[in-house]
């Protein structure tokens, strides 16, 4: 579990991950941890690349390491994003889809990675189970998927709450290989941020990050038909925490703060 103090990005108490995410992806980012540890945590992934593999990225937005990786060692690069350009830059998407869709034919890739996506694919008509069942359809037997979100801040509701067995089981039926490391908890001796200010339901819990590492080591599941896609809002309230969408609205009635914090 690697606490902040423990990372090779935190350089005289400041966290320099923060920094590059800012500069790489030019927007604005919410304070470290929550707003860094993807950039060491992807970091990692690269070496997993080696040459003559398939590489699938999932959500792959303006983000360009994992392509440029590729290009470097000599493996194939494809990459998906549900939207052509984010922040005014175009994607690097090889393929304008949506992972509900996959186009790719089965055992198609050797590593398949989604980065800061995973907890936002119901909000796209992708419910989490059948996003894994794509992601793992495509992957090689023995081949990798590598997923990092954060808890405790936003997206569906076993990601939201941070209910670490649920989102355990989610990968069960595709392999008995799951690591699931926690980054930036503690945070110690950066400042705790609160994202929610008020939500009873996130009491005392500090948002982090989920690196989850999964070998496929079970044949994909057949016969498994597409769910019927909601989108949007509606998306939002079926696959949202009831107690958040509650929250929400009192919030937008001025009962709690609207920002994030830090204590």
């Amino acid at each position: 579990m690697p606490a902040c103090r423990q990372c090779r990005k935190l350089v005289n108490v400041q966290c320099q991950a923060h920094a590059q995410a800012r500069e790489l992806l030019g927007r604005p980012m919410p304070p470290p941890p929550l707003g860094a540890c993807f950039m060491a945590i992807v970091e990692d992934y690269l070496p997993l690349i080696q040459s003559g593999m398939r590489v699938l990225d999932v959500g792959c937005g303006t983000w360009d390491w994992i392509k440029r990786r590729c290009d470097e060692v000599g493996a194939s690069f494809e990459g998906i994003d549900v939207n052509t350009h984010y922040y005014g830059k175009p994607v690097i998407a090889t393929r304008i889809e949506n992972l509900s869709d996959l186009s790719y034919p089965d055992e198609h890739f050797d590593l398949v990675i989604g980065n800061q996506s995973l907890h936002l694919w119901p909000e796209f008509g992708c419910p989490l189970w059948w996003g894994l069942h794509q992601c793992f359809r495509v992957t090689k037997m023995g081949g990798r998927v590598c997923f990092n979100s954060p808890i405790h801040y936003q997206g569906c509701r076993q990601f939201m709450l941070g209910e670490m067995n649920r989102i355990r089981e989610l990968f069960r039926p595709h392999s008995d290989n799951i690591s699931i490391e926690h980054w930036g908890e503690p945070c110690d001796p950066l400042s705790v941020y609160v994202p929610h200010p008020g939500y009873w339901a996130l009491k005392g819990k500090r948002p982090q990050h989920l690196d989850i590492q999964v070998i496929k080591t079970k044949p994909t599941p057949r016969g498994v038909g597409a769910p019927a896609a909601s989108k949007g809002q509606w998306a939002r309230l079926k696959h949202y925490a009831p107690s958040y969408t509650i929250f929400r609205v009192l919030r937008k009635f001025g009962m709690f703060p609207k920002g994030g914090s830090g204590v």
